[in-house]
């Protein structure tokens, strides 16, 4: 049979059409597989590959099979582009449990057991903070950019070593700038080096953009109407590393608390709303509009819509920053600004999620559906909580706790901190961690439904944001509140610890990807079937047991060319795996109809291979497309 008719089709499996054909792989590198999922790819199918990559399934097949035709060309190595995203997301990792994550939480303990948010300074709260949007969301969102762009636009990473020195640059900044910002009122010479450390995270962001700006000019390819959120994302992400570095200069500079506490008022919620809004927001929402489509099978967004909303969301952006500035210089009417900014931001979020059917049921699901699902609830959540501002502080506040001193104030520090915590633990946060745990063990080869579902940092995360934005709004009006909100960082930290050490071990190749001949055993005639066993195997010792394998869902084997490629490498286990079925109803259904006398299953015909439902002229299945 020529090798351009064997089975290259949809539903067969990346790992199973290159240990048959390795010629092949020049073909799927062009597309973006180079360097993901190790020498055999990763665990998904062709008809998910191309649905990921953006290339029409008919073209990658009939090129696939003009390649399996072909002699194998020379053997590439691996580059460092190949992998370029594991120092940003071991970094990312490292900055999140020392200087991020964990430096806050024992600030939030301090403050929560001394029953006042003046127990930490402002220079170390700003520390922690940068140090969040620079070394934990900021290195995530590079590595993950390096490592997804090239491929998504078919093309490699233009100037790696200018990626590598980018890298080098942000790191040696968010280390000197969280430092030094908090010894600079202790030790002569630190705010200066502060400044400095803050102009190298600049430049390496600049480095960042360039090295984006280059691949995608020299891929020859446009940009998706998703991809301007990122472009958007990438000039917001510039905007706040000069403000924050402008801004960064004049507090250390200020002559007294007096000015210190005029220049935080005036600029400093306006530098968090860029960096929130403006580039954490919007890269999140260019990323969901690819991840949510192309990875879980959800209706496509409407362009015209998406495009509508990118321009509304700037606007809102500028208006709130603009708002919160002009209130402080102008007098309290422009508070009407801000306002009308924040409702078009929540309201334009609120359309689009709706489009992009983020709670809907999903075609497809894994173990980081339900990570980006919570991290949109808690954004609509903190969104909410942002509209209803004027209610609390000017309703609820004054008839509650009329004593407090946010009502005497006029401004509820504890409301408005907690409602940029929702946003950035539960909305930021879930999704990096959501977003990594799909794509790292896709990255690795490993297939994701052979690692833990995550359940425990799931749930610690959530609680622990839950009890900090619960508890620190009531520290307004009790300070019983304020121990339960301390102890919730701690919750958190340990959360991301659990999911930090997985994910390293992922990378470090601690998990194998459970395609290798290491999980099957041998199988003879008589022998109790085990899902270890390959299907090949009880197949050839049990040739009537075919039509119970399709009964069962094992569909691929009614063509004939699939029984040939697959069955030989491919255990019970890994199949169940593949297919979303239950190993344990599947084993024990397939031992007693193998027994003597046992119950024969002739629920399906066996397809002749024109008629087969594995056709590579027809649509693929939503089975066997799961990662």
């Amino acid at each position: 049979m020529p090798r351009s008719e064997q089975p290259i089709v949809p539903d067969a499996f990346i790992p199973d059409v290159l240990r048959a054909f390795p010629q092949s792989r020049g073909v799927l590198d062009r597309y973006g597989l180079r360097g993901c999922g190790g020498k055999l790819g990763p665990a998904e199918t062709l008809a998910f590959f191309a649905r990921a990559h953006d290339v029409p399934l008919p073209a990658l097949l009939g090129e696939l099979r003009v390649a399996a035709d072909s002699s194998p060309p020379p053997q590439t190595s691996a580059t460092f582009a190949d992998f370029i995203y594991r120092p940003f997301f071991k970094a990312g990792i490292v900055v999140v449990l020392t200087l991020g994550a964990v430096w806050g939480a024992y600030l939030l303990l301090r403050i929560g057991f001394t029953g006042t948010f003046r127990a930490v300074g402002l220079h170390e709260v700003n520390a922690h903070g940068h140090a969040q949007i620079f070394g934990w969301v900021g290195l995530f969102v590079m590595g993950f950019a390096y490592q997804a762009f090239p491929r998504f636009k078919h093309t490699s990473l233009a100037l790696p070593r200018v990626a590598w020195a980018s890298l080098i640059l942000m790191l040696a900044g968010i280390v000197g700038r969280s430092v030094c910002e908090t010894l600079a009122d202790a030790l002569r010479g630190a705010g200066t080096v502060a400044v400095a450390s803050s102009v190298l995270e600049t430049a390496a962001i600049v480095l960042f953009i360039g090295v984006i700006a280059t691949t995608w000019r020299r891929s020859g390819k446009g940009l998706a109407f998703y991809d301007w959120y990122i472009v958007s994302s990438l000039g917001w992400f510039l905007v706040q590393a000069l403000y924050e570095t402008a801004y960064l200069a004049a507090t250390l500079a200020a002559a007294d608390r007096g000015q210190l506490i005029r220049l935080v008022a005036t600029y400093q919620g306006a530098l968090r709303d860029v960096q929130i809004h403006g580039f954490s927001l919007l890269m999140i929402l260019g990323v969901s509009q690819r991840i949510f489509h192309n990875f879980y099978g959800v209706p496509a967004p409407h362009r015209a819509l998406s495009l509508a909303g990118l321009a509304c969301l700037n606007l809102a952006i500028v208006g709130e920053a603009a708002g919160l500035v002009l209130m402080r210089q102008a007098g309290r009417h422009w508070a009407g600004v801000w306002y009308l900014s924040a409702l078009l931001l929540a309201a334009t979020v609120l359309v689009l999620a709706a489009d992009w059917r983020v709670f809907a049921r999903a075609p497809e699901s894994d173990r980081s559906l339900k990570f980006l699902r919570a991290a949109y609830a808690w954004l609509l959540l903190s969104l909410a909580m942002l509209v209803l501002l004027p209610l609390y502080q000017f309703a609820v506040l004054p008839r509650v706790s009329p004593e407090s001193e946010a009502a005497r104030m006029g401004f509820s520090h504890a409301y408005y901190g907690a409602i940029r915590h929702a946003i950035t633990v539960g909305f930021v946060s879930l999704m990096i961690v959501g977003v990594a745990a799909k794509v790292v063990p896709t990255l690795n080869g490993v297939d994701v439904k052979r690692l833990p579902g995550l359940w425990v940092p799931f749930v610690l995360i959530n609680l622990g944001c839950a009890m900090r934005v619960t508890f620190q709004t009531l520290t307004d009006h009790t300070p019983t509140a304020f121990p339960l909100a301390g102890v919730s960082g701690v919750l958190e930290v340990l959360g991301l610890a659990v999911w930090g050490v997985h994910l390293w071990r992922v990378m470090a190749g601690r998990w194998s990807g459970g395609d290798g001949a290491n999980e099957s055993a041998p199988f003879a005639a008589g022998e109790r079937i085990e899902g270890s066993h390959r299907v090949g195997d009880v197949l050839d010792a049990h040739p009537d047991l075919l039509n119970t394998f399709l009964a069962l869902g094992f569909t691929p084997l009614a063509n004939p060319r699939l029984r040939r490629l697959l069955a030989r490498r491919v255990t019970i286990s890994q199949a169940c795996r593949r297919l979303d079925l239950d190993e344990q109803t599947v084993v024990a259904a397939l031992d007693r109809a193998a027994r003597p006398g046992g119950k024969r299953t002739f629920a399906l015909p066996v397809l002749a291979p024109a008629e087969s439902t594995c056709d590579p002229q027809r649509e693929p299945s939503a089975q066997g497309t799961r990662r």
